[in-house]
């Protein structure tokens, strides 16, 4: 009859999925996932990381006279901030 399974081919499925799923377990051992709230964080220390260097290379300029204030950058920033209020 069709459709019966003998038990021969049923321990030939057996052993067939225990070695996918094998398998599996091997090809997921070497991943790792991040969480989206761990991706959120690196991205925020990247951000914090490249802040910081900025604003050393500010203090340094500052501290070696080599720093030079753009008139009408603080001019742009000061209008903007009091046309928000």
């Amino acid at each position: 009859m069709k459709g019966n399974i003998s038990d021969e081919d049923k321990v030939h499925l057996h052993q067939y999925n225990v070695e996918k799923i094998e398998q599996n377990k091997r090809e997921q051992e070497g991943k790792i996932e991040f969480s989206p709230q761990a991706k959120d964080y690196q991205t925020a220390n990247q951000i914090f990381e490249k802040r910081d260097e900025r604003i050393q290379q500010l203090k340094k300029q500052i501290d070696e006279g080599t720093y030079k204030v753009q008139p009408m950058k603080v001019a742009e920033k000061m209008l903007s901030y009091f046309n928000k209020k």
